[in-house]
């Protein structure tokens, strides 16, 4: 758990550590890689704005970007854009092969399927490296509701995407 006063170069540490999951957790909420660099770019003015930080550094960043990013929706509802590979950031990776890429647009399809709820938690426990204490924590939730939010929508990937993967 990170906590810290939230002076500007732990600010800067920070994301340096944690800007690829910062936008992949922006992006599963906006589908559009434009409005998750907005949100970034928001909640960050925000936070360094604030400069001070109580608690879980980790949490509240997080949160700072979920509240962005619903913002960015409700801003640019007939503007966004659903991307077809929004959750894989190096789609265009040429070491990539095409069982790959094929695997990764399954997913980001299989992803929209679920509901917004169970499609958040797995993106911020998976790809976001939270734990569901602290995704109750970015959400304020029930860790009860996030972890069934996260075994449903596991269940609803299996099978969308085929037991065997």
């Amino acid at each position: 758990m990170e906590s810290v006063n939230g002076d500007a170069d732990d600010i800067d540490h920070f994301y340096k550590r944690h800007r690829q999951r910062l936008f992949t957790y922006a992006l599963s909420i906006t589908c559009c890689p434009g409005a998750a660099e907005d949100a970034i770019q928001d909640a960050f003015c925000r936070i360094y704005r604030k400069q001070r930080i109580e608690g879980n550094m980790k949490a509240y960043i997080f949160r700072a970007v979920r509240n962005a990013a619903f913002n960015q929706v409700r801003r640019n509802v007939r503007s966004i854009q659903r991307c077809d590979t929004y959750i894989f950031a190096n789609g265009d990776d040429p070491a990539a092969n095409g069982e790959q890429r094929e695997l990764s647009h399954r997913i980001a399809d299989a992803l929209h399927e679920l509901s917004g709820d169970e499609r958040e938690t797995i993106v911020q426990h998976l790809f976001g490296d939270l734990v569901f204490r602290e995704i109750a924590e970015v959400r304020r939730d029930p860790l009860g509701s996030v972890t069934s939010w996260y075994r449903r929508g596991l269940a609803k990937l299996k099978h969308l995407l085929g037991e065997e993967e």
